[in-house]
């Protein structure tokens, strides 16, 4: 017994080395599984503000048989605040009388509605074609490194391997909601950084790569927006 007692005595520490080495490899192991690469490289990331004429707003209409006059010579619309609905239907209204007037130049909106266009230009460096990807493009300060703004989006694209293509999508959101400084202030503020995070890659194969700190169901809602897509009458 006392034999036996010492055999375990010297053999204590060196099972504490070996569970201490099976908990470090664990570790290791753990910390290795990180987001693995989506091969994807974002070439270009921009923004730009837009104003458009409403869809059913068309300066062609004009009346046949009456006499063109001096587009200079008519009285500027003016410029009143208004929703879109409230522009389209002066469009509308505005060709109706051009229709039946000696102006063959319908009179355009007082104010046109205003939207904002986020695009990425991503090039495909893995082995796969890409079908979709879910994005987020994000306004950070520069200072505080605070998140000012995030923008989610799902854009469709083949991108077959070792190509590039530009995906965009538009809001009427601007890119942060904040209180617009005074001329001075925004001299001396910082640009804020732009950046993006791809959050879920769908392939050709339906086959799909999610983030790791991707929001659940990201990558369904990729699937199953391409369905819709697909199924959406041209």
């Amino acid at each position: 017994m006392e034999l036996g007692r010492e055999a375990a005595g010297r053999l204590k520490p060196f099972l504490v080395v070996i569970i201490s080495l099976v908990s470090t490899s664990a570790s290791l192991g753990q910390e290795a599984k990180g987001p693995v690469n989506p091969n994807i490289e974002i070439l270009r990331l921009h923004w730009e503000k837009q104003v458009r004429l409403p869809r059913n707003f068309d300066p062609s209409v004009i009346p046949t048989g009456g006499a063109l006059s001096d587009p200079s010579s008519r009285t500027s619309v003016g410029t009143g605040t208004i929703s879109p609905v409230d522009a389209t239907r002066a469009a509308t209204s505005a060709q109706s009388a051009a229709a039946g007037s000696n102006n063959p130049f319908p009179g355009t909106p007082g104010r046109l509605p205003v939207f904002y266009v986020y695009a990425i230009k991503v090039k495909n460096l893995g082995p796969k074609a890409i079908e979709g990807i879910a994005w987020d493009y994000l306004f950070i300060d520069p200072k505080s490194n605070a998140e000012l703004g995030k923008h989610q989006f799902l854009s469709f694209a083949r991108i077959p391997t070792d190509k590039s293509a530009t995906l965009e999508a538009q809001l009427r959101s601007p890119p942060i909601r904040i209180v617009r400084p005074t001329d001075s202030a925004r001299s001396t503020r910082p640009k804020l950084i732009e950046r993006s995070v791809i959050q879920c890659v769908l392939y050709a194969d339906d086959a799909t790569w999610k983030n790791s700190n991707a929001r659940d169901g990201v990558c369904e809602l990729l699937k199953n927006s391409k369905a819709l897509v697909k199924r959406r009458p041209r």
